[in-house]
């Protein structure tokens, strides 16, 4: 019984899930965090990769942060992950742990690791899709008070 539970988590966490987060309405502090992250991720897309095409610096970004993500799936991105890119780019002092442990902890899965530990993680797909101007065009006025 709890082999077919860890089975069923490992693949939740490792299925394509681009819709997943359209799908979501997200808590006030979780959009917020993920404009930030978005912000913060922008402006140094626009200092340093700016001869590059903006999908092509969000494939690094999450290549990166997919690397340096310790979890059971070599596709998942964790809060570490997130945290050393920022780290990596000199802007580790603009978001706080809690603050992206909050976007990974609603947007994420929960798998549990050949350690019996669990920690939330998203997939890369859902990675791309939170730092690509597609989900903000999306959630836009979604956490709004309605009239």
């Amino acid at each position: 019984m709890i082999s077919i539970a860890i089975t069923s988590l490992r693949r939740a966490a490792v299925a394509p899930a681009r819709n997943t987060i359209l799908q979501r309405h997200l808590s006030m502090s979780c959009a917020q965090s993920i404009h930030k992250l978005n912000d913060i991720l922008e402006e140094y897309r626009a200092k340093n990769y700016s001869q590059e095409f903006p999908k092509r610096f969000q494939k690094d970004i999450v290549k990166a942060a997919t690397a340096n993500s310790h979890q059971i799936n070599a596709q998942a991105v964790s809060a570490e992950g997130i945290e050393h890119v920022l780290q990596n780019i000199g802007m580790g002092h603009r978001m706080s742990s809690s603050e992206i442990e909050v976007i990974i902890n609603e947007v994420g899965t929960c798998p549990l690791g050949d350690d019996g530990e669990s920690q939330y993680v998203i997939n890369a797909n859902q990675m791309l899709d939170l730092i690509s101007n597609n989900w903000e065009d999306h959630h836009h006025g979604l956490n709004q008070p309605m009239a």
